[in-house]
């Protein structure tokens, strides 16, 4: 391969960088669930499509005409409100007052006399996308908290459907242009000896995003009551419930960040390459889902390490070999297959293997 210079392996190394971080964040979402409740949440990607088409539509709808704002800030603000107390143990009334006052305000202030950039459209889906997937938790999963594995697994499955099948009624089945005017977008380039590295601001952005939201999760996973709530449920949830800790309270907390997360990857993916449509999260899903397995389902560092490690096989083997780009889809699965036949645990999964 003479023509693949040290240029086009620095622009592959960016390329990948990005799909990987993205695929990390997904996967994530999928780690967590799992980690805690033992469920792998097949409409984690629908989640992650939700996240683009609220940062869409605040994007192009806004500055909305003062009652539509009022109307959608009440509904809104008033979910996010209810939520958040749930979530959070918020029953004082001067803090929730004070709560009350930030979400209304702040909403309606945003979506009456603001066009929204690209970052304000990130903050906003990232708290309606967390509040969609605590309501998918408390619809689809708990009432079935108590039921054999399979049947929450296969309602996990219908969800998925059903999420993309309202998409598709909701927000139409055609494709949409993600044409964010934002500096992300804005072609860039540097030199390397006598060639040229060509990049825009979202190769950048979004590890940045990445890492800075990953170390929030590591902090609050470890530092914070909540976190080492999550972390006791993870071991065990019927000792964790008797020592104290509110499951459900923490179930609904994990389905939040994750779905936050899974927000935050679908805005940038979106930005990344420039269209949206309500069956966009069933690919990445299902890579990031391999990516959670291949770093070791129910391991946070393992969802980041699988998915930086699928997002430059993906780039580097489709850069190396052109004429395997058709099947670029493969690479995740057949690693899939040679982690699960050579070590099932993942990369840096612990061995799950009960003993009698």
């Amino acid at each position: 391969m003479p023509d693949y210079t040290f240029a086009r392996i620095v622009q592959d190394f960016l390329n990948a960088l990005t799909l990987g971080s993205l695929y990390a964040l997904i996967a994530l979402g999928y780690t967590m669930v799992y980690g805690i409740i033992r469920l792998i949440n097949f409409a984690h990607g629908e989640i992650f499509m939700l996240g683009s088409y609220f940062a869409f539509y605040a994007m192009t709808l806004t500055p909305m005409h003062w009652g539509l704002a009022m109307l959608t800030t009440v509904l809104l603000g008033g979910t996010v409100l209810l939520v958040l107390r749930s979530l959070f143990n918020l029953e004082e009334p001067k803090r929730t007052f004070v709560l009350a006052l930030l979400i209304f305000g702040g909403t309606f202030f945003l979506l009456a006399f603001r066009h929204l950039g690209w970052i304000e459209a990130l903050l906003l889906s990232m708290l309606a996308t967390g509040v969609a997937g605590v309501l998918l938790e408390a619809v689809a999963y708990r009432p079935l908290r108590g039921a054999p594995r399979e049947s929450m697994l296969i309602t996990a499955i219908a969800a998925s459907f059903f999420l993309q099948n309202m998409g598709q009624l909701l927000f139409g089945p055609r494709v949409r242009g993600f044409n964010a005017e934002t500096v992300l977008n804005q072609p860039r380039s540097f030199a390397i000896g006598e060639e040229t590295v060509y990049f825009t601001g979202i190769l950048i952005v979004v590890p940045a995003v990445t890492a800075v939201l990953l170390f929030v999760l590591n902090l609050f996973v470890t530092r914070t009551r909540l976190g080492k709530a999550m972390r006791a449920t993870a071991q065990d949830a019927e000792v964790a419930q008797m020592m104290g800790v509110n499951v459900n309270q923490v179930i609904a907390l994990t389905f939040f960040i994750g779905s936050i997360l899974a927000a935050a990857a679908g805005v940038m993916y979106s930005i990344r390459f420039g269209q949206i449509h309500p069956l966009m999260g069933l690919m990445p899903g299902i890579k990031a889902f391999t990516a959670a397995v291949i770093g070791g389902i129910g391991s946070l560092p393992g969802a980041v390490l699988g998915g930086l490690l699928l997002g430059f096989i993906e780039i580097y083997v489709v850069s190396l070999f052109p004429t395997l780009s058709a099947y670029k889809d493969v690479f995740a699965f057949v690693l899939l297959i040679l982690i699960l036949l050579f070590r099932p645990s993942g990369l840096v999964g612990e061995d799950l293997t009960e003993k009698v």
